[in-house]
């Protein structure tokens, strides 16, 4: 939620860790324009202007690519041809549909067939053909919200797209509409909305009797997976609940969704750079019950994809190399500045939770820890007024005054605390030997 400068060394870290391009395969262009925009910090201008072109010239968004041309070519006395023919390619369009879909928007609107409605498809289409609104009159709808859609006018599509589910049975026109009404909803910050769509959707998706072929399934689930994260770090719910000191409810649903055992199967095999909104999304909510299948698919993925994320994970839970820790700590930083998503959180919660859990688990292997040692190997650049607000939160972190050493208070009743003691502590102990042994890190 905040934007700080970045010294040169730093833009090259989150150059390193950008995900956007892995994001492009898998968001519709419309989507994919914010997560461009939001790069200003750590490319060049012109650049991003350029690919914000790129990816919206095969739209009608004449407005938007008629700035972005400009801003590309100073210049230019003219635009080009390709939008000056855009703009009359949507004229041509636009026109016919709009008066070719009133009569039946009209009719949809009126009193008699709003109360008329049903649930069942069929007996709104005998309703509506009473009408004279036919298949052909349908389908305009699908047209006219496709149009809308492409041009950017996203209210507007919804309700068109909204208003063809509810009398078409087609159901591959059908998924269509709800792809493009969910992404209208988003684009249009209609975030009930957008969940309701997003329901539907999954229904689609995890349906065991799926009418498509399983790849069609896979690409519609990876779809759906990164298509969502607009929805669960949705900045406006963040921010009225972190105001409220409400539950961060849609990011707890996402947790639940995304480990369960068919969607982390589904981005362990295609997507696993989602790890890191899922860590985060952890971390954020504290929501630690996840943490062990977290380990598990962290660990299973560390040779195919690893960011500062996992690698706090790895660190913590998998190697134990708590030396590591302050740079992961320092990179961590720099994507809650970077990451489209993640910048959406309120970047103090995250970072006291992150250094919370730090502390937690080092307090357990070390025993008593200063603070001093404390802050200059595990974690790098946290205020003074963070760490006390930390350490005075936490009931069970004990701070001797006098020599101003950190020591961990045991629960020995606390069965997590006791597994933790009898296996990580040991691992950590049989890692350590075997560096010895060997002189190197395994």
């Amino acid at each position: 939620m905040s934007q700080e400068i970045l010294t040169q060394k730093q833009v090259e870290t989150a150059r390193k860790y950008d995900l956007s391009a892995r994001f492009f395969d898998f968001l519709d262009r419309h989507l994919i324009y914010p997560l461009l925009d939001n790069l200003v910090t750590i490319y060049d201008e012109k650049e991003i202007d350029q690919m914000e072109f790129d990816i919206l010239k095969d739209t009608y968004m004449i407005k938007l690519l008629r700035d972005l041309y400009l801003n590309l070519h100073p210049e230019a006395e003219d635009l080009p041809e390709e939008i000056l023919k855009k703009e009359n390619e949507v004229i041509a369009k636009l026109v016919p549909l709009n008066e070719s879909t009133k009569k039946t928007l009209d009719i949809l609107c009126s009193k008699e067939v709003q109360e008329n409605l049903k649930q069942d498809k069929y007996s709104n289409r005998d309703l509506i053909k009473s009408h004279g609104i036919d298949d052909k009159k349908i389908l305009e709808l699908y047209e006219f919200g496709k149009l809308q859609y492409n041009r950017g006018d996203y209210v507007m599509a919804s309700d068109l797209l909204n208003n063809f589910k509810l009398l078409s049975t087609n159901q591959e026109l059908i998924l269509n509409a709800t792809c493009g009404k969910f992404v209208s909803d988003i684009m249009s910050g209609d975030w009930a909305e957008a969940k309701n769509e997003m329901s539907k959707l999954r229904e689609v998706t995890d349906n065991r009797n799926y009418q498509g072929s399983s790849l069609e399934q896979l690409k519609l689930r990876n779809w759906l997976i990164h298509n969502s994260l607009f929805i669960f770090f949705n900045e406006k719910e963040l921010k009225e609940q972190l105001a409220n000191k409400e539950t961060c409810s849609q990011l707890l649903q996402m947790n639940e969704i995304f480990i369960s055992s068919s969607y982390l199967s589904t981005i362990e095999a295609s997507c696993p750079w989602i790890l890191r909104y899922i860590i985060s999304s952890v971390l954020y909510t504290k929501d630690y019950r996840r943490l062990r299948d977290l380990i598990r698919a962290v660990d299973i993925e560390s040779y195919e994809f690893e960011d500062p994320f996992t690698q706090l994970i790895d660190a913590l839970f998998i190697k134990f190399n708590f030396s590591q820790l302050g740079d992961i700590f320092e990179n961590i930083k720099i994507l809650t500045e970077t990451d489209f998503f993640i910048n959406h959180l309120d970047q103090k919660q995250l970072l006291k939770n992150i250094v919370e859990l730090i502390l937690r688990n080092v307090l357990k292997i070390y025993k008593t820890l200063s603070v001093s040692n404390f802050k200059a190997h595990f974690i790098n650049g946290i205020s003074d007024e963070l760490f006390n607000e930390i350490v005075e939160s936490n009931n069970d972190i004990s701070l001797d005054a006098s020599s101003n050493t950190l020591s961990l208070k045991k629960d020995k009743n606390d069965p997590y605390f006791q597994v933790y003691e009898r296996t990580k502590a040991l691992s950590f102990k049989s890692t350590q030997f075997l560096n010895n042994a060997f002189g190197k890190d395994l």
